[in-house]
């Protein structure tokens, strides 16, 4: 019988989440954004940002908390090193998205979208490539988050 603790199962649900809401971004959000004109693309990310700005750090800190907590409290359950490498992953996400997201995101803030920089495609697909980085990440950390448990 499968036996699964709290901080396992936050770190299930919370690991998907984040998988989930990235995935849905990367495959579907940004090609669609992809077709706008310029000046409507800028304006929708930079709406979009600032509606995710609040909803996604406290989302992408919980899988970090529970695995830690996993780790810590859930010895008789947990796949020490699926559950580490699954916290690990998830701290990745989070740092790509400090390091990368983040910063570009404050850049995109600042254009005005009727008189775009004219690089201001370059950098949307560093953008973009990091988000598909850390997607990469999320759905690793929430597999881990998985078979830690199983």
């Amino acid at each position: 019988m499968m036996t699964i603790c709290i901080a396992q199962a936050a770190d299930i649900f919370g690991a998907g989440l984040v998988a989930g809401a990235l995935v849905v971004s990367a495959f579907a959000v940004l090609p669609a954004a992809g077709c706008l004109d310029p000046s409507t693309h800028v304006l929708f990310r930079q709406r979009l940002i600032r509606k995710l700005s609040t909803l996604m750090p406290p989302l992408m800190e919980l899988p970090v908390a529970a695995s830690i907590a996993a780790l810590a409290l859930c010895r008789a359950s947990v796949k020490w090193p699926l559950e580490g490498l699954g916290c690990a992953l998830s701290s990745t996400t989070i740092g790509i998205t400090v390091v990368v997201n983040g910063r570009l995101s404050r850049r995109f803030a600042l254009w005005t979208p009727d008189a775009l920089p004219g690089d201001w495609q370059h950098y949307v697909r560093l953008w973009d490539l990091a988000h598909y980085f850390r997607t990469v990440a999320s759905v690793c950390a929430f597999a881990c988050a998985v078979f830690a448990s199983a």
